[in-house]
């Protein structure tokens, strides 16, 4: 299996011995730091231990100046091949009697400090100084003179030399059976993988999804390939059902928008035989934009089809081009069902804006996941402006409510605003939705930072027909119709904040009894 530098199995390879080296280094270091310092204390103690031996066996021939017998007994060191040379002092610290193996060592005139230590030490971590051992000599507890001991510490070097050399080969050792089954499992693990890989390759180079793939064993790749030949399945069949499935769905929007007209055209002439001229201008403006959003959709899936159509007869059409078209109609048409059903209920508010909204049934919907579908039929036209919406709630809360009203109620409040509210002037547009329990009522808040109102229209904004851009697209019942949901349907109360440039902000209070889930609610 050839890898590259980058590949996954080189960096499994890669890690594993790095991590492998990490590991061993630490341990070497730490292994050696304890070893080095538990056998320089045990040296040390040795040397202490033969140097009190020592005191002991020269104290009597000190007391009585007995020089020749002091010799005699620092000669039987002989056969002691670690000790350099043994110096007994008097209390002036004047040298008495002195033995060294080779008799080529002098006698230091100054006696050296009562303690072990180290000296003539060269920076070689192999190689330690020569260890010096200084005690007192002693005769109950009267000092008789001090004995001075200079051995090797040879053994700790060689000590140390082999020590390297078994980890030195240990680490060999352990480095190559972590490299070979670091190749064993990344080769393992990564080849069904790069099969896979490449079978899909030859799929998208050859547009052939008759192929499939297998894999003997019964793993989690096994999952993998199954999943992956039931996407094959799928796509094979979308493929060759396209056209009929695309020539139906646009004779669906078709419909769809034929019906929405005739419903528009009724509703106009219902208006005028009402005697509110007012209300047609205002149903236009509110049913044009999901309008324009179902024609623009029925373009795009359109558009796309003949496009997907096209490769398709060409031979030239490739999986990543069919799934991004699959996508692309499938989002269009999400967005256009949704465009449709929001210019219905706008129509059906329009035309019961002052009698009672009963009709439609209560179900359970989780409100912040619906709060944000309606956001997304509004993206386009946010995102011209552009307007940033912060939404925050209990992502859990399930209500047992209304749904149709929060959408109509959500989506007159973003009209207002980007009809209304935002203008050039506008620094960061920024529309803020929050929602809470408090006591027994459900309060939600919607604020946006845009012109804001003075008093006089303040004080007339929930009235028909109340609208300050009538020329340009307003029919002045947005708010109406709100107020009329919240406190009719919804049995709840409205308020309104607002000061010229300094935003608006409504505060909507629904009883908690009507939304209240038949399950608990999660506060």
């Amino acid at each position: 299996m050839q890898t590259n530098k980058y590949s996954i199995t080189s960096q499994i390879i890669l890690s594993l011995v790095m991590t492998s080296i990490a590991i061993l280094l630490f341990g070497t270091v730490f292994h050696l730091w304890y070893t080095l310092n538990h056998e320089k204390h045990t040296l040390k103690a040795q040397s202490a231990l033969e140097a009190q031996l020592i005191a002991d066996m020269t104290a009597a021939s000190l007391a009585f100046l007995d020089m020749k017998g002091m010799n005699e007994q620092l000669h039987y060191l002989k056969n002691n091949q670690d000790i350099l040379s043994v110096v007994v002092y008097d209390t002036q610290k004047v040298p008495l009697a002195y033995y060294s193996p080779t008799n080529k060592r002098s006698i230091s005139a100054t006696m050296p400090p009562v303690q072990n230590a180290y000296h003539n030490t060269t920076w070689k971590p192999w190689i330690f100084g020569n260890l010096t051992t200084t005690i007192e000599i002693k005769e109950r507890e009267q000092i008789l003179g001090y004995l001075s001991i200079e051995r090797k510490s040879d053994r700790i070097s060689k000590f140390l030399l082999n020590m390297l050399s078994s980890l030195a080969l240990f680490s060999l050792i352990l480095l190559a059976l972590v490299y070979g089954m670091a190749r064993h499992l990344s080769k393992k693990i990564l080849q069904p993988v790069l099969d896979l890989s490449n079978t899909a390759q030859n799929i998208a180079d050859s547009s052939n999804y008759s192929i499939r793939v297998s894999y003997a064993s019964d793993n989690e790749i096994t999952s993998l390939y199954r999943s992956f030949n039931h996407l094959l399945n799928e796509t094979q069949s979308l493929t060759t059902q396209l056209e009929a499935r695309v020539a139906l769905r646009t004779k669906e929007l078709q419909d769809s928008l034929d019906a929405l007209q005739k419903t528009q055209l009724q509703m106009v002439q219902s208006e005028k035989m009402a005697a509110l001229g007012n209300l047609v201008s205002g149903v236009a403006h509110e049913v044009n934009t999901p309008l324009g959003n179902a024609i623009t959709g029925g373009s795009i899936i359109l558009k796309e089809s003949k496009n997907l159509l096209a490769l398709m007869e060409a031979g030239t059409l490739k999986k990543s081009t069919m799934e991004q078209g699959l996508q692309i109609l499938n989002e269009t048409s999400n967005l256009l069902l949704k465009s449709l059903t929001q210019a219905a209920d706008l129509i059906r508010s329009f035309k019961r804006i002052s009698v009672d909204q009963g009709a439609e049934d209560m179900r359970e919907f989780n409100l912040y996941e619906y709060l944000q579908e309606i956001l997304l039929t509004f993206h386009n036209n946010l995102k011209k402006v552009p307007v940033t919406v912060n939404l925050s709630g209990d992502h859990k809360l399930s209500l047992k409510s209304y749904p149709g009203v929060y959408a109509q109620i959500l989506t007159n409040f973003i009209q207002n605003s980007l009809l209304h509210g935002f203008n050039d002037q506008t620094s960061d547009p920024t529309i803020t939705i929050d929602y809470h329990i408090e006591s027994d009522n459900i309060v939600l808040t919607y604020t946006d930072n845009g012109q804001g109102m003075d008093d006089n229209m303040r004080a007339i904004a929930f009235e028909p027909f109340t609208t300050t851009k009538r020329n340009t697209g307003g029919s002045g019942l947005g708010l109406n119709i709100i107020y009329n949901l919240v406190t009719q349907k919804l049995k709840g109360t409205i308020t309104l904040q607002s000061e010229p440039g300094k935003g608006t902000k409504f505060t909507i209070t629904i009883p908690l009894l009507l939304a209240k889930s038949q399950q608990a609610i999660s506060l």
